[in-house]
């Protein structure tokens, strides 16, 4: 699975608005206000199961400007667009706990069953993106000094109709199982979310040689990390139940009670940790420009 593949290099793409075709001479000859951006714009989370703050990277250039602790999110930052090598770093240590690259394409486009694991996309200049920081669900062979995976998606911030909130959610956490995410009293708003999987996604499967299908129905920038819109509610609880036997998995802390969905506003959530010991955690994030 890519695009959270467990290099978790996948993404979410988007339209983009600088050609490839822009040579040097016409970028340079233009006004500042005329030229294209030449940044993307990357909200950095960290949703690792352990509790160390992080640095983000691109290249070896630190993105954000203070350690981000756990369960926490930065605004949206520039980075880096286009082919990128994204890292990252625990504490005062400068070792990679992580490193991925993605991209290449100033487009979203098509995975490929020319290739093997072939990952086309990557941070788009001028849109909106998140970087999750996530735990491995087994260490990787083929990279072993990377402990840790990224989730790069991209992020639909138009707003919701009248009434109504964006609501994404994402499994983080190795041990789970397969997982609804229920609003108490209305029923499952996502279902069947698998680790390292967003609720209603779009699923790229890989053959044993590591390739994609040639077309994959229903793939496009929105569906792999989707927003769902759901009618805004206040004061009212989550719950995160076990697909297959439906009961219900403790949530440490307060993190899915007494929930407020505005109406226009856009969050995403995601669990990590693990069922068993300190529990899961749930950490809910506001998405705005």
């Amino acid at each position: 699975m890519k695009f959270l593949n467990i290099k978790f290099a996948g993404i979410l793409g988007v339209i983009a608005i600088v050609s490839t075709s822009c040579k040097k001479t016409e970028y340079l000859d233009s006004d500042n206000a005329d030229r294209p951006p030449l940044s993307a714009k990357v909200k950095l989370v960290n949703a690792l199961s352990i509790t160390a703050p992080i640095n983000f990277l691109d290249f070896t250039r630190q993105i954000n400007t203070t350690l981000i602790v756990h369960n926490a999110a930065t605004n949206y930052v520039d980075t880096q667009y286009g082919k990128v090598q994204y890292n990252t770093t625990e504490g005062s240590n400068t070792s990679y706990k992580s490193s991925y690259v993605f991209g290449g394409s100033a487009t979203f486009v098509q995975e490929t069953d020319k290739a093997s694991f072939a990952a086309p996309n990557g941070p788009i200049a001028s849109y909106y993106h998140t970087l999750f920081a996530v735990a491995k669900r087994k260490p990787s062979k083929l990279n072993p000094g990377n402990r840790d995976s990224l989730v790069l998606v991209y992020d639909d911030l138009t707003a919701p109709v009248s009434g109504k909130a964006k609501v994404r959610f994402a499994n983080f956490s190795p041990d789970a199982p397969n997982v609804d995410l229920v609003l108490v009293g209305s029923g499952a708003v996502f279902s069947n979310v698998a680790y390292g999987n967003f609720g209603d996604q779009t699923i790229i499967t890989y053959d044993a040689n590591g390739k994609a299908p040639a077309t994959i129905p229903g793939l496009s920038w929105k569906t792999l990390g989707p927003f769902k819109e759901i009618d805004a509610v206040a004061s009212k609880n989550l719950e995160v139940k076990n697909n297959t036997t439906q009961a219900v998995l403790p949530i440490a802390g307060s993190g899915l009670s007494n929930i407020t969905f505005e109406a226009g506003k856009i969050y995403t959530i995601f669990i990590n940790g693990s069922p068993g010991g300190a529990g899961l955690s749930a950490t809910i994030i506001t998405h705005s420009k």
